[in-house]
């Protein structure tokens, strides 16, 4: 897998600026080399979907998206998840840990980001309410009308987006595009281990079980 790494320098200068009655011999070529250093960043990037991030331990999480990995697995239900923070969380549904207490009306939450959210009900900002559910949405969500509108018509049954190929109706176009993969044969998750690509996530996460020797469900 190839990986885009540009070279990180780390910042020198305040580190001569102690010591400088001692440096004096210092040349001034090497005085430019260390401020050049000092506006590199390293970038690694993901050959899959071309995201970046700061350091490789980030990319190494966020390729288990790719490779459909969950190395954390909850020893009560079996649960996995790719990342031993998401793991932590959903053991509170396990040991009935609440930890986030709203303290305005007293609802208590598993996610700080959760009440965050709901702390927006309270304030009154960005809050929009579905008339059919009474389920509020806040500026959490990026497009916030338009999720509101793809949330009525989750109550409303309507369908309008259409498939080309068969005439399948789907409530949003997400839903649409993962449709017609069927149609387009496109494979967008591969198995690393294998030479196996699969259609949907959820098939590469069943096809990963056979290297990992994890009974099918």
């Amino acid at each position: 897998m190839v990986l885009k790494v540009e070279s990180q320098e780390l910042n020198e200068e305040e580190e001569k600026g102690q010591y400088k009655k001692h440096h004096f011999s210092c040349s001034k070529s090497e005085k430019t080399s260390s401020r050049k250093r000092t506006k590199t960043r390293s970038y690694f990037t993901c050959s899959q979907c071309g995201k970046s991030f700061s350091q490789h331990r980030y990319l190494k999480v966020h390729l288990r998206i790719h490779t459909g990995e969950e190395p954390y697995t909850c020893t009560q239900c079996g649960k996995s998840f790719t990342q031993k923070g998401s793991l932590q969380i959903h053991m509170r549904i396990h040991t009935g840990e609440i930890p986030f207490i709203c303290q305005e009306c007293g609802t208590s939450f598993i996610r700080k980001q959760t009440l965050k959210s709901h702390m927006r009900i309270h304030s009154g900002r960005n809050c929009f309410m579905c008339h059919q559910c009474g389920k509020s949405f806040t500026d959490k969500h990026l497009h916030l009308s338009k999720y509101l509108k793809n949330h009525v018509i989750s109550h409303i049954g309507e369908r309008p987006f259409m498939c080309n190929h068969c005439g399948k109706t789907c409530t949003n176009k997400g839903n649409l595009e993962v449709h017609t993969r069927v149609h387009t044969g496109d494979k967008a998750f591969p198995c690393f281990q294998c030479e196996k690509s699969f259609t949907y996530q959820r098939d590469l996460k069943r096809h990963l079980q056979t290297h990992s020797g994890k009974t099918l469900q």
